[in-house]
């Protein structure tokens, strides 16, 4: 029995060209929302370690020594800039790392945060313990400890 080779020729150029233009549609479509999905990803990690900033300067702040190096700041000061030597070195070491760095470069509206790398920035009351923790702004809608802002929670 033979076969019929003249239906088995595989597709025409016509098929291949419809098919990658409906790929190209969804992929089209698509792709902004992925991208929506990993800013939104990387800010949540980003106001995560925040928070768990905020918290390893509390728990170090309960070391007299390291409380008495620890320098109270009014107004929202930059972490990579944190004043008292042994104080820094403490809550780094509790975190198990060198430094912080944000991995996010917009707000939850697609606004790009503050400065060209955004960062951490914390105010600290040493006699009441009380720590706020700031990302990206150093306005109360930039908060992400105790509670999270406008700009970073939807």
């Amino acid at each position: 029995m033979k076969r019929n080779t003249k239906y088995n020729q595989g597709f025409s150029m016509v098929e291949l060209i419809v098919v990658i233009a409906i790929m190209a549609v969804l992929a089209g479509a698509l792709a902004p929302m992925l991208i929506r999905y990993v800013n939104k990803a990387r800010l949540s990690s980003d106001i995560d370690s925040g928070k768990e900033l905020a918290k390893a300067m509390i728990t170090v702040m309960t070391e007299d020594k390291t409380f008495d190096d620890a320098v109270e700041h009014e107004d929202p000061y930059p972490v990579d800039m944190m004043d008292g030597a042994e104080f820094k070195k403490k809550v780094f070491a509790l975190l198990g790392r060198d430094s912080i760095k944000g991995k996010s470069k917009k707000d939850v509206d697609g606004n790009k945060l503050e400065g060209g790398s955004p960062q951490f920035y914390y105010t600290l009351d040493e006699q009441k313990c009380i720590v706020e923790m700031y990302y990206g702004g150093k306005t109360s809608d930039y908060q992400i400890y105790p509670v999270v802002g406008n700009k970073l929670l939807k």
